[in-house]
């Protein structure tokens, strides 16, 4: 897993040092004070113990662990084309690429098994990740489960209020610390539905009320303003999930009936 995934994953667990070791290692070129742990530690101004401590908590062996993968990272080429095509290109590879760190197949085939057992199905989100949620929604009406979606405050809580243990409730946030999100989903959660996260952040407000967490890239790690797609990596773990499913002969038949259905309108 690439480094600043790691620091993604394992940001809630971070003193004020950790972080300081991040900001120092993100915002300087792999030069001579990364050659030993004493030059960096003194670089940082801060101890050797710390590195190593600092290393172990993002799952690193060591810090020399730590140091090849950071080399490796660092000095990777970038393809040459036109500047704003390759701009965006890889934008769009690294969100891929480090979303594609996160997920599991083990998690991935839980939510498909739950998707697959339940009642219905309640999708919410607000703002751009209701955009995800209707996107989920319709596709997974499309292969003839049942549910609905929400981008409501209130409407999203009292579909949560509806709920039993035979039913599921996904919620997708970025932040995870959207309140009424939150709220709907400790809704859900009391009703005893299986209540699934999809987030940036493991150890968001929202992942508390979780039975099943699912981890997408954080893409305000892009230093640009003007690319504002926040969707990519959830679309992603969404094509995932409907690649899996449509792997079942019946969701296929049924989905490619409903295809079949639209396109002789």
């Amino acid at each position: 897993m690439k480094f600043d995934n790691r620091v993604q994953r394992y940001y809630h667990l971070f003193t004020k040092t950790d972080k300081q070791i991040v900001e120092y290692i993100q915002n300087n070129n792999f030069d001579d004070s990364f050659s030993t742990i004493n030059s960096l530690a003194y670089a940082i101004g801060t101890s050797p113990a710390t590195i190593t401590r600092f290393s172990n908590k993002l799952n690193y062996d060591n810090f020399q662990d730590l140091k090849f993968n950071l080399q490796q990272e660092m000095t990777e080429k970038v393809i040459e084309n036109s500047p704003l095509i390759q701009r965006i290109h890889k934008y769009h590879q690294d969100i891929i690429q480090q979303t594609g760190e996160f997920i599991s197949d083990e998690k991935i085939q839980n939510f498909v098994n739950q998707i697959m057992r339940s009642r219905q199905i309640i999708y919410a989100g607000l703002g751009s990740s209701g955009l995800s949620a209707t996107e989920f929604y319709y596709r997974m009406m499309r292969m003839g489960l049942k549910g609905n979606v929400s981008t409501d405050a209130h409407q999203m809580k009292i579909f949560a209020s509806l709920l039993t243990t035979a039913d599921t409730f996904v919620a997708i946030s970025n932040s995870g610390e959207t309140e009424e999100l939150i709220a709907a989903a400790e809704v859900a959660h009391a009703r005893g539905a299986y209540v699934v996260v999809i987030t940036n952040f493991e150890g968001s407000t929202l992942t508390k009320c979780a039975d099943l967490v699912l981890i997408t890239t954080d893409q305000s790690r892009i230093n640009d303003t003007r690319f504002i797609n926040t969707q990519i990596a959830t679309l992603f773990l969404i094509d995932i999930v409907s690649y899996v499913l449509l792997d079942d002969d019946y969701m296929h038949n049924v989905y490619q009936h409903t295809k079949k259905t639209i396109l002789n309108e």
